[in-house]
């Protein structure tokens, strides 16, 4: 017997209407803070010191940087601080950006 199929708008959420909204400024921040938070969750997940973990921490300061430039100066200033870089995670050149302010996480 064979099986039968759903049609496909009957699987589409009509509440939901976040899908689509894909070029507003305010469904990408959501969608970047979930996506920083399953990183932040892969990042522990690691072995500490391990070039995992540091391609891992690479991921969350990037997405974060991505996520803050979506937000008011006022917003991304309240966001808890990343979780400290473990050694080699970033270049000379990325510690002097951080240190000197020029991005904005």
């Amino acid at each position: 017997m064979a099986e039968a199929r759903l049609p496909t708008d009957i699987l589409r959420r009509p509440w939901h209407g976040a899908s689509d909204r894909v070029e507003d400024p305010a469904i990408v921040a959501i969608r970047l803070h979930r996506a920083e938070v399953e990183a932040v969750m892969i990042y522990r997940r690691m072995p500490p010191g391990s070039p995992e973990q540091a391609r891992a921490w690479r991921r969350v300061a990037s997405l974060r940087e991505r996520r803050c430039a979506l937000m008011p100066e006022t917003s991304a200033a309240r966001l808890p601080p990343l979780p400290t870089a473990p050694a080699g995670a970033m270049s000379a050149w990325q510690k002097l950006r951080r240190r000197l302010g020029l991005g904005r996480n």
